[in-house]
């Protein structure tokens, strides 16, 4: 953490050299994916290691913590996720090359090769893995199974190429260290990413209602102490978390539950106001996208009903299991930093009405 800041803070040049190999580096993945599952299936003589009897195998997953409807509604927000990030780009367009044109273009084409990739790829699983026999152990969280399923994928490829046990393990054991690797590049691009622009976006995009020194910028362009400041308060959080006696995998599982809802939920109260603001006159606005008040509506109405109703039965659902201590956590996160939020804006008004007097 300290590390990326230090890095980050000098400038974006260093943001996306990095990112750069950290895309690369994903892509590789999924076409190391492709190719071997495809490589696996002729070998095996078309056989899926994931039995496809018929239409219900696409519509029932074989995950029975999803069979319910409440449960598959609560998905949702794990769909939504996949798009995590996106938003975070939005803060570089003032960067972007013929912004008007290549911004919308770029987000669409990401929001397609997104939407495709992910139901093209969770098919082509199914190849290589079956889930009873290797996904549904306790050893299997959402922090490792990226790494499961490629060693699992490098071992059936070695079976399949009729390789002695020894050496499938072997290969088995490459694709697993040369994910962690890609993965390695591909997070701490991402990490570059969000550790600066998300900032930009609040600190500097709502100015007025910080100290100065937390908006203020450096030779570079960069919100230099807003960032160290966010760095000190990230590594707090993790040694808390890392000494609290709680084991890591189910740590890791209440932190991605946590993380879902705590990066969706605010998109509920953007939609709602997204119709206010395209009513608003007066503002500069460099381009349009939804030019209609009939479709501002309806995109708004999609969003907001999907987005909330996905973060209310995300939060309920495992309560609703018996499981508490998971709703309790998803509730604590947004409603700790909605109440921090209310400090400093109320901070500011104090402020404000001190200079008036």
């Amino acid at each position: 953490m300290v590390i990326v800041t230090l890095l980050a803070s000098k400038g974006l040049k260093q943001i996306t050299k990095v990112t750069a190999v950290g895309g690369i580096a994903v892509m590789g993945l999924n076409v190391v994916l492709i190719v071997v599952s495809l490589l696996i299936l002729m070998l095996n003589g078309g056989n899926f290691a994931q039995d496809i009897s018929g239409v219900k195998d696409f519509l029932v997953s074989p995950n029975p913590s999803y069979l319910s409807p409440i449960a598959i509604l609560s998905f949702c927000v794990f769909a939504i996720f996949a798009y995590g990030g996106t938003e975070a780009v939005a803060g570089l367009v003032d960067q972007t090359k013929n912004p008007t044109k290549t911004f919308p273009k770029g987000i669409m084409i990401a929001a397609f090769i997104i939407s495709i990739g992910y139901a093209l790829e969770i098919f082509m699983w199914g190849i290589s893995t079956n889930w009873d026999k290797i996904l549904s152990g306790s050893n299997v969280n959402y922090g490792n199974i990226t790494y499961v399923l490629m060693y699992n994928l490098g071992l059936e490829f070695g079976n399949a190429l009729g390789l002695a046990t020894d050496s499938a393990a072997q290969m088995a054991n490459w694709f697993a260290r040369v994910t962690g690797l890609s993965m390695f590049l591909a997070y701490t691009g991402a990490f570059f990413t969000l550790i600066y622009s998300p900032l930009k976006a609040i600190v500097q995009g709502t100015a007025a209602y910080w100290p100065k020194r937390m908006s203020k910028i450096n030779k570079f362009g960069m919100p230099e102490f807003a960032m160290w400041m966010q760095c000190l308060l990230v590594v707090i959080i993790v040694l808390i978390v890392s000494f609290g006696g709680k084991s890591a995998s189910a740590f890791y599982n209440t932190l991605t539950l946590m993380a879902n809802v705590s990066m969706t939920l605010p998109y509920v109260f953007l939609a709602f106001a997204f119709p206010f603001f395209k009513n608003r006159e007066g503002l500069e606005r460099p381009f349009v996208v939804y030019k209609t008040k009939a479709i501002t509506y309806i995109v708004t109405f999609i969003v907001v009903a999907i987005v909330g109703f996905s973060n209310i039965f995300t939060i309920i659902e495992p309560a609703m299991s018996g499981n508490y201590s998971d709703t309790i956590w998803m509730v604590v996160g947004p409603v700790f930093f909605a109440i921090i939020a209310m400090a400093i804006y109320e901070n500011y008004h104090i402020r404000q009405r001190k200079l008036k007097k």
